[in-house]
Formats: structure tokens, sequence, C-alpha cells
């Protein structure tokens, strides 16, 4: 059975200026037989960073993967949201025709928003049972998913599943203005962040960017704890005001933000594992892209064993809602064993034609000179394999650096990168290496959690705070790299520059490459220097 799930709007701009759209990182994924074969979001293909719109392009990109037509898939998934149509009229059909016209002779259904988000998870965790929660933004209208005008949206899914007795148990808590930690924390980021820069954070989009930077700004802040200042507080649920924090400096607001967010997660979390969730749990939602909160929560020893996917946020509800198909339809289902890498993996011949398009001189891969180039602080494009699967570059399509001066951070930034000076640089380490260098010690695949360094051989990708987003790989070219370096350790930052997504293609990274201030690009098994 070949069965195709999708995440976007219909007939409608969910890029449209307006400011009132909340569509966002739409995408397809395809399964057959239960083995999934390909997933990808529109923005990598279409260039619009979180693009919305219905996903024509990852559509047919994964149905070229799996060399398939439209004609051949037997079942469609979609997500019913509030979000999926334009704001000012209610669902009349238009959904299900414009999916019936992509595929003509497929079953259509749709699934909740924070149904798709749980099911990404659970399905790719290692668990045979547990429990789940999904913590975002919000999530499809209760009752009838596809009416505009409702009162309430998915709010904090919870539930358990146990896969061999094929048990999925979902409820969800409504969201009521006082309890949505993604609305808490992307709201007030985008109060701090226009405070910050005095640009504006209008729409979604801007909302989108502005979280990621409010939780790099937090470091450079301190809490205060007086009748002034914002009182430090621990509280359950995310809906305490800042007082007056419109008088504190923005890297105190961020601070405090980030506090009290990562209190109340684990304060949440604690009273549902007392009362609900198991010690294998499962999360899914853009909440558990918070590396910080992340962190907080794995430190307060709440559950056993966590499982949180790379493709946690939006990016993961088309995926979600594929395999939550292969489920309802009896499928064995087969993820693959690397969940970060779920795109195509691009010959040899089209790499080559893609050189020749830009009339490219290069020459074939050699792991001593690629290491010696890091030694000598070069700035590397590093294009290799099956593009990632969510919002962060895990050493498929990275820019990489030696972490072994202090400057770097400011040179790739400054060179290559444009963001903002307070944000921090993430590296990559092989598995037996992280205890030497952080305290923590954990494997991180994924990048979800930071870890304290201890040692200055790392400066670069040292925040402020002493910690690193890190990330641990055991395998593959990036890791036999590792091992020719001094340190072996690398900067890692996503290969685009500053409010563009990620690269996918060959074409898009070499176009990327010649337009941006790096030195030399390793692409599969070839080397291009300028």
């Amino acid at each position: 059975m070949i069965i195709v799930g999708i995440y976007g709007a219909y007939d409608w701009d969910a890029l449209a200026p307006n400011g009132e759209t909340f569509m966002h990182d739409a995408g397809c994924t395809i399964f057959i037989d239960g083995k999934h074969i390909c997933s990808i979001t529109e923005e990598r293909l279409s260039r619009h960073k979180h693009d919305g719109n219905y996903p024509h392009r990852s559509i047919d990109y994964c149905l070229s993967v799996a060399g398939i037509t439209k004609n051949d898939v037997d079942v469609v998934y979609s997500v019913a949201s509030h979000h999926f149509i334009g704001l000012d009229q209610i669902d009349d059909g238009t959904a299900e025709r414009m999916i019936q016209r992509s595929f003509p002779k497929a079953t259509i259904k749709f699934v909740g928003h924070h149904l798709a988000h749980s099911a990404s998870t659970v399905f790719t965790s290692p668990f045979n049972e547990g429990s789940f929660l999904t913590l975002d933004g919000g999530g499809s209208a209760l009752n009838n998913p596809c009416l505009m005008k409702v009162d309430f949206i998915e709010n904090n899914s919870i539930g358990y599943f146990n896969k061999e007795k094929r048990i999925f148990r979902f409820y969800n808590m409504p969201e009521d203005g006082y309890n949505c930690f993604g609305n808490y924390y992307s709201g007030m980021s985008a109060a701090i962040m226009a405070a910050k820069t005095g640009k504006e954070y209008t729409n979604w989009l801007h909302l989108l960017g502005a979280i990621g930077k409010v939780m790099g700004l937090s470091a450079y802040g301190k809490l205060r704890d007086d009748k002034d200042g914002y009182a430090i507080v621990d509280h359950a649920m995310p809906y305490a005001t800042f007082g007056n924090y419109e008088s504190e400096s923005p890297e105190d607001a961020a601070r405090y933000l980030q506090h009290t967010f990562e209190n109340a997660m684990v304060d949440f979390l604690k009273a549902l594992r007392k009362y609900q969730l198991d010690e294998n749990v499962c999360f899914a939602g853009g909440c558990f892209l918070n590396i910080l909160a992340n962190t907080a929560v794995k430190e307060a020893g709440i559950f056993d064993n966590i499982h949180i996917p790379p493709f946690v946020d939006d990016s993961g509800i088309a995926f979600g809602a594929a395999i939550w198909a292969c489920f309802e339809y009896g499928e064995d289902i087969l993820v693959p064993n690397d969940l970060a890498f779920l795109g195509k993996e691009y010959s040899d011949d089209e790499i080559l034609s893609a050189l020749n398009m830009f009339g490219l001189s290069y020459s074939k891969y050699n792991p001593e000179t690629i290491a010696q180039k890091i030694e000598d602080n070069k700035i590397i494009g590093w294009f290799q394999g099956r593009s990632e699967a969510g919002p962060r570059a895990l050493g498929s399509r990275s820019i990489l650096m030696s972490p072994k001066r202090a400057e770097n951070k400011d040179i790739i930034n400054e060179r290559v990168k444009h963001r903002e000076m307070w944000r921090p640089f993430a590296g990559i380490i092989r598995e037996e290496d992280v205890a030497e260098y952080f305290e923590e010690g954990f494997v991180t695949p994924h990048m979800l959690y930071s870890q304290t360094s201890k040692t200055d051989k790392i400066p670069a990708i040292t925040h402020v705070d002493g910690t690193c987003r890190i990330q641990t790989v055991k395998s593959g070219r990036i890791y036999d790299l590792l091992g020719k370096l001094d340190v072996p350790v690398v900067l890692n930052t996503s290969f685009n520059d500053n409010g563009e997504p990620i690269v996918e293609s060959p074409y898009h990274t070499i176009k990327a490459f010649l337009k941006m201030d790096m030195d030399t690009l390793v692409i599969g098994n070839y080397i291009v220097d300028k």
C-alpha cells in the first residue's frame, strides 16, 4: 500500500504579508508497505523560509524518489486545522477537492494536528509502550476541525500507547489563554526582539524567527527578585506576566522568559508524571525545540526514558500524518535507523551535472585535505547524503569551521551567516569523545540538548554561559573527518544565509556557495575551492 502524508495551506497564500497566517513548514512524506521512503519540507524546495503553502513541490519530490506517479497512491492523510483555509471563510470542500486533484485515485482522510504530532514521536520511538505529550502554540479546532470560528484549539495533548496491542489513547487540554506554553514563549519573544532590534514582529513568520534568537539572548541577562523588577517564580503553568518587563533590558527579559518557561515545563511534567505520564515518554511540538528547556527536563530526572524526534516541530506533521495512516491500516511500520536524514540522496551524476552547469573545477574528496583546511581555519561548505529532517543542520547540509579559536564565532558570522552576535554556534563531536569535552557527557545525535564544556579548547562553540549545543555522531564521513582533527570537534551551522532555508539540492548548494564567503565546498565525492 502506498500512503502519503501532506501538510500545507489550501487555496490561499500562507506567505501573505498580512500577518494573519499561522501555517508554516508544509511538507510531504511517503510510506510504501509500511516502509518510509522519503520526507521533505516545502521550504527546502521553494526557498521560502517556513513555507506553509500547499506542498506541490514536496509531493513531486517524494513521488520522484519513490519512482511512482500520483495515480499510484492509495491513501492520503492530511491534517485538519482551522489554519488550513483563508481566515474569512469556512471549509466548503476546497481542501478535499484540491487533494483529490493531486491524487485522483486515493482515499483521502483528515486527522488532527496534535494527533499527527503525537504519531510522529510515538512511532519513531524505541518504546513498545509508554506515553506522549504534545506542546506547541495550538493545533486543530476541537469538535469540528474545519470550522474557522471555534471556541477551543488543541493544546497540551496527552496519551498512552502500546504498539503490540495496537492501543493509542489520545486526549488534550483545550487552550484557554493561560496554559499554552508555545504562545507564551513566542508572544513574549516577539516583544523582546522588538525591543532589542527596533523591528516589528507582527506575523507568525516573524514570531518563528524571534523564538530561537531569544533563547540565545537569555544567557546575557540576569534575574532580579525585588518589588520593582520581576519576581523569580516557580509555577506549574506559564501564565505569569512580566510585570514591568518593559523597563528592563531585553537581555534581562529574555533571561526571565527562559527561566519561567523552563521552571513551568519542569513543574508541569512533574505533575503529569505523578498522575498521567509513564516512565517512557515521547515529546512532540515546537516547544521541544527549546534546547535549554529540554536540558532542564532531562536534568530534573522526571522520566527514565525520553524520545524527541529531530522533526519535533511542524516540519514533522506530514510525517506524522503518514505514519498514523500506516498504523490505522495495519501496516508493519519500518522507519529509518537514523531519523535525522529523510530526504533524497543525490547521485554522483547529479552532483557532477550541477558542477558542470556552473563551470566549476573540482577534485576528488580526500579527508586529510579537508581536515587540514579546517586546521588552517578555512570555512567549509558540507553537502553529504540525504538531507536533514527538521529545522537543524546535523552534518548533512552544514557549514563547518574549527572551534579552537574564539574569534571564529565572529569570523563565520561576519563572512557567512550574518546573524545576531549573541546567538551561539553548535558543534559536532564523536560519541566516544563527548565525556572528555563535556561535563554531562551523554549522547545527543539530534542536537536537542545543551551540555557544559569542561575545556578551553572549543571557545568558538562555547556560549557565554559555558554551554554548547552539541551533536554526537558515531559513523559516516563527518565522523571519520573528526578523527583526523587535533581536537575532534567541529563548529557546525546550517548551510544557508540568515533568513534563508537550508540548501537541499546540488544546484541550491553550489549557488549558495558561490554567493557566500566560504573557502571550500565538499559536495558528495568532490571538492571545490574558491
